[in-house]
């Protein structure tokens, strides 16, 4: 079955499919049935001709009000109007002439609107068109009633399209009931539209019912003018107060301290705008007091608004600080400030800031000039950018200008970077240049500068932050500096940036060492950092106990060689090695000695032991025959190990020397002028103490590359510094002795 939907007084198509099932059929009847009847209401005979010529019957029930249309596919029964009887369940039967009958059943359901919608208010007040006025800012509360319908209809508030309330409530004799609830009356309620909507179908309009909300409006804005006008003892001046945004237009009264004036002119549009016109006179007597104009819609309460200030004779100096220069202010331009003061009473001197200090107290003081107002800074730079302003006081207060900042446009130059790159030979490096510029577009330049020569073919990309160069050094030549620079709008920049290829290797070992505090568990050591090899450096302090060589305390740190070392034994000789390391090795170690105080408790030893702690003719002289036995074979091991070195030296000489000379050049750049206290020696002085503790020289196949030479090819600078290698050799074999014969006298103690 088929479920159709018809609305009372409308029309309906109840459709019946009479298409033969055979080609060489044809309809030969065709009744409608209602309900359980078993008498047709409508009937359709084409027994007897052709189906267009067939007759057409309806019964009583329709009379009328029904036909069968057969053009249509599917054919359909049409009812207009429709009735509330109508309602049930329709059987279409169609007969053929050769084939069998097909029923179609349907039901039909008819719908009954709403009669009626009407608006009451709290007071069952019926309401309709313009409603109120109420108050803005009042609550509201509107009751909403749908009459009749079948069945019963849906209730809804609607303001234009948008939905206020879809919940209802079901009341006896067919009445639905919505209330609206408005807790709050705004402004821009004002002659709203609200309806009331019944519907229990989508196929007729609903029906409905409008109400438009009238409100008394509080005054919104008052302005007066002139504001804050200084006046003037006895001189007449007009003020004028202007309102808008009540409704009906606000009443405008004028009130001086607690005193109201009534010389005013009073006008009113019904537009919501009310103005009134004050003409007064001043007198001494109302310097200081509050001067108002109030504005307020009498239909509302507590609707006032009002503006005014306090009253004053004098004032203080109002100043406006101009930069004659329109464009763009360039390095080395003259600039010119002009400071435009009013006062009363007037002011004769002017004071001129620069970042928010005096302008004799800023860097800008050498170049500035001051004269009747105006500030000329000449040949500005970079160093002048930033805010300035004017000021000046009378007895009435400080006035202060506008802030100007001058924007001093500049050519690039240097961002602090990393200076010196370690880099080994045939390894490539990424140096970074960073430049300063306004404006900041700039076009960056490389140039390799080298012993052979220089050149301006350098890989490198930029963007707005920077530029990065791709170098590799290939040979031994290929060592030396990269300089960027830039160039912009302003133009190119003086001094370029300097960036020192040196060969990569170990840190230099630090220097300075020394011990500045000792207490009883912690020794703090600080150093002075050495060249760090061309990459960046970390440093270590190692603390061993000085009587059984145990490893005491390990600290590593990134940043500076000052190191405190804690939770240390009391009473105790401790032995420092401080070392700086870097992704290419390690630096000779430096060796300090300390000793941390004595505990309390110790200090305090009886009379009869004051001899407890003397040495004992027995122990003296085991301690000397142990450092003979240990000093002797040592001696004679390391002279050996010298000669051997000197005689491979001979050897490497020639194919090593070329790599001295180099280096000795590299070590004369800016990385060797911040460390003026090393030779040019290709292993530092301080490498051999690391070579003796860590291999006793190493063993006999490695070549130890020492510029200690007894002929050189080279020049005089080179022979000095072979000679002062060989005699810091000297030293070093001391400072071995140091470090190797206490350890292995406690061993053989033990």
């Amino acid at each position: 079955s088929i479920v159709y939907t018809a609305v009372e007084q409308g029309r309906v198509a109840l459709p019946c499919d009479i298409s033969p099932p055979a080609v060489n059929d044809s309809v030969a009847l065709v009744l409608w049935y209602k309900d359980e009847s078993t008498q047709p209401i409508y009937m359709l005979d084409a027994r007897r001709g052709n189906l267009k010529e067939a007759h057409q019957m309806a019964g009583q029930q329709l009379e009328y009000r029904a036909h069968f249309h057969m053009i249509n596919r599917p054919a359909f029964l049409q009812i207009d109007p429709v009735r509330k009887d109508d309602g049930g369940t329709y059987r279409c039967r169609v007969d053929y002439h050769k084939g069998r009958s097909i029923n179609t059943v349907i039901k039909l359901q008819v719908v009954e609107p709403p009669s009626e919608v009407i608006i009451l208010d709290n007071k069952n007040k019926r309401l309709s068109g313009i409603i109120g006025p109420y108050n803005e800012g009042q609550s509201l509360t509107l009751i909403c009633q749908s009459l009749g319908g079948k069945p019963r209809p849906t209730v809804s508030w609607w303001k234009g399209n948008s939905l206020l309330d879809k919940e209802y409530v079901f009341l006896p004799n067919k009445i639905v009931e919505n209330v609206l609830n408005i807790r709050k009356l705004w402004r821009y309620d004002l002659l709203t539209n609200l309806t009331c909507q019944s519907s229990n179908n989508n196929v007729t309009v609903p029906v409905s019912s409008s109400v438009s909300i009238d409100l008394n409006l509080k005054p919104e804005k008052i302005k007066l003018e002139p504001f804050q006008v200084p006046l003037i003892v006895e001189a007449k001046v007009e003020f004028l107060c202007v309102t808008t945004g009540a409704r009906p237009a606000a009443v405008i009264t004028w009130w001086l301290g607690n005193r109201r004036l009534h010389s005013a002119s009073d006008r009113e549009v019904n537009s919501g705008y009310s103005s009134s016109l004050l003409t007064y006179t001043p007198s001494t007597e109302d310097n200081g007091k509050y001067f108002v104009c109030r504005a307020e819609n009498p239909r509302m309460p507590g609707s006032i608004i009002e503006t005014g200030w306090y009253i004053i004779v004098n004032y203080p100096p109002e100043l406006v600080l101009q930069l004659d220069k329109l464009g763009d202010v360039q390095e080395g331009m003259d600039v010119y400030f002009e400071c435009h003061v009013r006062a009363n009473p007037p002011t004769n001197e002017i004071s001129w800031e620069f970042g928010g200090r005096e302008i004799n107290l800023s860097p800008v003081a050498s170049i500035a000039t001051i004269n009747n107002g105006t500030l000329i800074l000449q040949k500005v730079s970079q160093a002048h950018r930033g805010r300035y302003r004017c000021s000046a006081s009378n007895p009435e207060g400080l006035g202060v200008s506008n802030e100007i900042f001058l924007q001093v446009k500049y050519a690039p130059v240097c961002q602090p970077l990393r200076r010196s790159y370690g880099v080994a030979m045939g390894e490539t490096v990424y140096v970074d240049c960073a430049l300063d510029a306004d404006p900041p577009d700039i076009t960056f330049h490389w140039r390799v500068i080298t012993r052979s020569g220089q050149s301006d073919d350098i890989q490198h990309t930029w963007d707005q932050s920077g530029s990065t160069a791709t170098y590799t050094p290939k040979t031994r030549h290929d060592y030396g500096s990269l300089e960027c620079w830039g160039t912009n709008k302003i133009g190119v920049q003086k001094e370029p940036c300097s960036f020192s290829i040196v060969p990569a290797g170990p840190p230099d070992p630090v220097n300075n060492c020394s011990v500045l505090n000792q207490t009883e568990h912690t020794i703090f050591v600080q150093c002075l950092k050495g060249y760090d090899g061309g990459s960046p450096q970390s440093y270590t302090i190692e603390a061993y106990s000085l009587e059984s060589g145990k490893l005491l305390a390990n600290i590593s740190l990134s940043t500076e060689p000052k190191f405190s070392v804690r939770d240390l034994p009391a009473d105790t000789a401790i032995r420092f090695l401080v070392l700086a390391s870097n992704v290419r090795g390690r630096s000779s170690p430096i060796v300090l000695t300390a000793h941390t105080l004595r505990s309390p408790a110790k200090l305090t030893v009886r009379e009869d032991d004051d001899n407890s702690g003397a040495i004992t003719p027995m122990v003296a002289a085991f301690i000397v025959v142990a450092v003979v036995l240990v000093v002797v074979p040592v001696t004679g091991i390391i002279i050996m190990r010298i000669k051997k070195a000197r005689t491979r030296q001979a050897v490497c000489q020639q194919e090593k020397n070329d790599e001295i000379s180099d280096i000795s050049y590299n070590k004369s750049t800016n990385i060797a002028s911040d460390h003026n206290d090393k030779g040019p020696d290709i292993i530092p002085d301080q490498m051999l103490a690391r070579v003796f503790s860590e291999g006793i020289l190493g063993t006999e196949d490695k070549c130890l590359q020492l510029a200690t030479f007894t002929e050189n090819p080279h020049t005089d600078r080179s022979s000095q510094a072979g000679r002062s290698s060989e005699s810091r050799l000297i030293r070093d074999r001391t400072s071995l002795n140091e470090l190797v014969q206490p350890q292995l006298s406690t061993g053989l103690m033990k």
